[in-house]
């Protein structure tokens, strides 16, 4: 220990706690632990209709095949947003600018909210979906269900 201590130039070591009076070390300290003890996830769900290609084109699903619809149930419960009192993942749960179903499980203590593309809303003035990418997009994971005619892939 006293090595360690040298060559820091450090001729003390203090083992009580001190008090952090840096501002920006409090906010640092504060983040951190409010990252460590999350138990709620924000997954994504991008639906992948047989021969696209590109982001665009996926983000502008507005229907689905019951392949689709299956495999969502298998994630979890469908949720109405309105009025949802549970861990909500950033949607709107009183206005509906964020839909008005989603997709919700708990897994091992773990609350998930899933932001399912074909659930946010589609904006006929925004061909790139920009909504709905700056949900899905913002997730820590995002599952690209791809889609083929006659099944599931």
């Amino acid at each position: 220990q006293q090595t360690v201590l040298q060559k820091f130039d450090m001729t003390k070591f203090e083992k009580n706690p001190r008090e952090i009076s840096s501002p920006a070390i409090q906010k640092d300290l504060l983040t951190l632990e409010e990252q460590e003890g999350t138990v709620n996830f924000k997954f994504g769900v991008l639906y992948c209709m047989e021969d696209q290609t590109n982001e665009t084109d996926m983000f502008s699903n507005v229907s689905s095949s019951e392949h689709y619809k299956n495999f969502l149930n298998l994630l979890g419960d469908k949720i109405a947003l309105d009025g949802w009192d549970r861990y909500r993942g950033g949607l709107d749960v009183k206005s509906g600018r964020t839909g008005t179903n989603s997709v919700f499980t708990v897994y091992k203590g773990h609350e998930i909210m899933f932001h399912v593309s074909t659930m946010l809303p589609y904006s006929t003035d925004n061909p790139q979906q920009l909504e709905r990418k700056r949900h899905v997009g913002n997730d820590i994971c995002v599952i690209v269900f791809c889609d083929e005619i006659g099944r599931a892939v």
